[in-house]
């Protein structure tokens, strides 16, 4: 009988262990999301107007944030553009970019962009208040582009990413590389294409933070972007698209659990897995007037879900002076899974 009593107690503690792991392994099945997100969020009200479709666009412009070859367009001036976003949820936005031309035929850009979240309110893992922080992102970048013939331009970029995210948590920096190329038919017709933020990821040891001995280095690596781009371009008007499937390379961790000579034991173990999204964006821009353009666009994140969607609209003013050229941009945006929405507002001069 008592023999009978312990075989139950042991079967109901390996039941209970078996249940322990099946659910370790759900809770580390689930997706948190790609590192050097908020650096994706667009450029300026001009792109995210056309909700960021502008691998291909040439109009009003360049725009090497979306394709580096679009530093060899050709201009008379130095562009400079300074934006500003406000969002919800205390997050923070800014940009500020400049191109110049490199004579004969090259043509270089830099911008930089600053996102984060600010009064963050810490907590202790009993939830008892700490103390109040911010989390930031910033992106150093510098885009070459060459004009390889009349019709096709290239070009590369180079991008340093810094992240920092905790009092407590040590900085972490990420390089990243761009390559892009941009066909101009006669036809008023651009294709685009582009592979963006190879080699880039962050890596974290959180031992500081949580004050643990055994902990160790976690790299979050930047999804690998390609996208096509097309647009066509008459002089009244735009119509632009982006097709993008972005790689993600992550590690899964599953825990397994185990009795080895009466002792119970857990086992861990890693691999790599490799997965894949598509992206859709559409955009429009229409020259109603000399001193004034509308511009829309729609995009939908995952083809795989239909509620992913996003809007957005914009216009820009062309202030009638000679000196600088001036123009004012705005955009409004309706985020994906219409979550939330953002204003933003661009100043772009002609140097």
């Amino acid at each position: 009988m008592m023999q009978e009593i312990k075989s139950q107690k042991l079967l109901a503690v390996l039941a209970g262990i078996l249940l322990l792991s099946l659910s370790v392994n759900e809770a580390l099945a689930q997706h948190g999301g790609y590192a050097g997100a908020s650096s994706r969020i667009g450029y300026s009200a001009r792109g995210m107007a056309m909700s960021n479709a502008m691998a291909a666009v040439t109009s009003q412009g360049s725009y090497a944030y979306y394709n580096p070859a679009q530093s060899a367009l050709f201009s008379e001036s130095r562009q400079a553009d300074l934006t500003v976003g406000a969002l919800q949820y205390d997050r923070v936005f800014q940009s500020t970019g400049a191109q110049f031309q490199l004579p004969p035929s090259a043509g270089i850009s830099f911008h930089i962009l600053r996102t984060g979240v600010t009064d963050i309110d810490g907590r202790t893992q009993s939830g008892y208040p700490t103390q109040m922080f911010d989390a930031s992102e910033y992106q150093l970048a510098s885009s070459f582009g060459i004009r390889l013939s009349e019709k096709m331009s290239g070009g590369i970029g180079v991008k340093f990413n810094l992240a920092n995210y905790h009092p407590d948590l040590e900085n972490t920096t990420s390089f990243g590389l761009d390559l892009g190329l941009l066909y101009q038919s006669d036809r008023n017709i651009n294709v685009a294409f582009t592979v963006k933020d190879m080699l880039a990821s962050y890596t974290w040891n959180s031992q500081d933070l949580y004050q643990l001995d055994q902990a160790r280095n976690v790299v979050n690596n930047f999804p690998t972007r390609l996208v096509w781009g097309l647009a066509w371009q008459p002089q009244a008007f735009t119509i632009s698209a982006d097709f993008e499937v972005q790689v993600q390379e992550s590690e899964t961790t599953t825990q397994e659990y185990f009795v080895e000579n009466g002792t119970p034991n857990l086992q861990t173990r890693s691999k790599n897995i490799t997965t894949s999204t598509s992206k859709l964006r559409l955009g429009g821009m229409w020259n109603a007037h000399e001193r004034f353009t509308l511009r829309a666009g729609w995009q939908l994140p995952d083809l795989d879900d239909s509620a992913s969607w996003g809007l957005s609209s914009g216009f820009s003013v062309h202030l009638p002076f000679d000196m600088l050229s001036p123009s004012i941009d705005y955009a409004f945006v309706l985020e994906p899974y219409q979550i939330s929405n953002m204003h933003v507002f661009s100043l772009r001069l002609n140097l």
